[in-house]
Order: structure tokens, then C-alpha cells, then sequence
């Protein structure tokens, strides 16, 4: 999911929500060490391809006007291309931009080593080919987060606490044959509606965390919970993927 928030700058409301409840103490994040270390050996790529995407759409749009405009219409609009283009790198910064936020992000999170216990238990996964190991693939980063994800979970010391486990990846994570937003059959022992939340976007969590949000456009919701201050009950740490 980090990488996918980072690669749409649509994505910088929810990342600011996101600050502004751990800041408010509303929620906090849990990442495993598998986490943080794929997206620092992403992160290159991630800007290098959200420049290319930028360009790519620029030439294209560029080619339907010359192609299919027509007088001082097209004159325009090409113009305003050209703008555009002259200021793409400081679109591109955008990535930059946002892969910063996210690091600052996991610099106030709580970054989990990875247990030989879990390795073990991920690894007797893969032997009974259970979820995430139920595809043609080889899924033991994705068992190592959900064990790591399970130890929190399961803890005693963590009674009372309310978690939300919050991925993209529905093909591993997700029910294969019915409504995604459903854990798959071999993970729904984890997961409840009181104690342990499966949640497929990012949006949906932050929701659940504030409910008010739901009825604001993205764009004003960080205001709402600066003017509203603390006033909702649901709070927890989330297990973002």
C-alpha cells in the first residue's frame, strides 16, 4: 500500500489524516521491518516511473490535439501543453514529495523485527500452502507480515485494544471468490469486528478511526479534525501493508 500512496499524489489527504491522528494519539502504525525495507529499495523506481507516467500522458495528450483539433481551439490547447511540459519536473517532485511524508510516517511508527518464531510459523505456511501461499508464487514476505501481524493480535497484554490490519494486496490477502473486502478463509481466524479489523484501503481505516469523515471530501478533511479536535472514541494502532 506504501508504494501505491506514494505513486498518486491524489493520495496527500489521506497521508495528512493520517499524521494528524497519530498526532492527535488516535491511532498509531505497526510495521514490520519487511515493510520499511521494501519501500526504501523501491523508492528510486517509484520516482523514476512517476516521471515517465507524467511524460508519457503529456505526449499523448499532445498527439489527440494535433490530431484532432481544430483553429484557435487546438492553438490553445497545445499551448497549454507546452506549459505543462515546461513545468513537469516540478510535477514530478510531487513523488518526492510524498515518499518523504512516508518516511516521516515510519519514523514515528513502531518498526518490528522479524521473530524466529515468525519465521517459523510463516514458513509451516508455505508447506501447507495456505494463504498467502495459495498462488503459483513464492509468498513469504507476505506470511512473515500477517505471523508478525498475528503476534500483536494474539498478545495478552493487548486486550481491549482494537487493530486494523490494512492492505492492497486482495490477491494474497483478500477472500479469492467472494467480496474482497473479506479476509481470505485461511487468515479470518485473526480477524473480527471488535478486536481485529481486515480493511482493503486506507480510507476506509481512517474512516473507522473517525466516522465524520466519511460525509467531508477528502480535500477538507484534515481541517475537520483540527477543528474538531480529539472527540472520537475508536482508536488503535493499524498494520498498513
Amino acid at each position: 500500500m506504501w508504494l501505491d500512496l506514494a505513486k498518486d499524489h491524489r493520495q496527500e489527504p489521506l497521508l495528512e489524516v493520517l499524521e494528524e491522528l497519530i498526532y492527535q494519539g488516535r491511532a498509531s502504525l505497526l510495521l514490520p521491518r519487511t515493510i520499511v525495507t521494501e519501500f526504501s529499495r523501491n523508492k528510486a523506481r517509484i520516482i523514476e516511473e512517476s516521471g515517465r507516467s507524467l511524460s508519457g500522458a503529456l505526449k499523448r495528450a499532445k498527439e489527440i490535439v494535433g490530431a484532432h483539433g481544430r483553429g484557435q481551439g487546438k492553438r490553445r490547447a497545445l499551448a497549454q501543453l507546452d506549459e505543462v511540459d515546461h513545468r513537469l519536473p516540478q510535477l514530478g517532485e510531487a513523488a518526492i514529495k510524498s515518499i518523504g511524508r512516508i518516511e516521516k510516517l515510519f519514523a514515528r511508527s513502531v518498526c518490528i523485527e522479524v521473530s524466529d518464531a515468525v519465521l517459523v510459523r510463516a514458513a509451516q505456511r508455505a508447506v501447507e500452502r495456505k494463504a498467502p501461499f495459495h498462488r503459483q508464487r513464492n509468498g513469504i514476505d507476505d506470511a512473515i507480515i500477517i505471523e508478525t501481524y498475528s503476534d500483536f493480535v494474539n498478545d495478552k497484554s493487548s486486550k481491549g485494544v482494537r487493530f486494523g490490519f490494512v492492505t492492497h494486496n486482495i490477491k494474497d490477502f483478500s477472500h479469492p471468490s467472494k467480496d474482497n473486502r473479506f479476509p481470505h478463509p485461511d487468515l479470518a481466524v485473526l480477524f473480527s469486528r471488535i478486536k481485529s479489523l481486515y480493511l482493503i484501503s486506507l480510507a476506509e481505516a481512517l474512516n473507522r478511526i473517525e466516522p465524520a469523515l466519511e460525509s467531508l471530501s477528502r480535500e477538507t478533511w484534515c481541517s475537520a479534525l483540527r477543528w474538531a479536535g480529539v472527540v472520537g472514541q475508536e482508536r488503535g494502532p493499524l498494520f498498513v501493508t
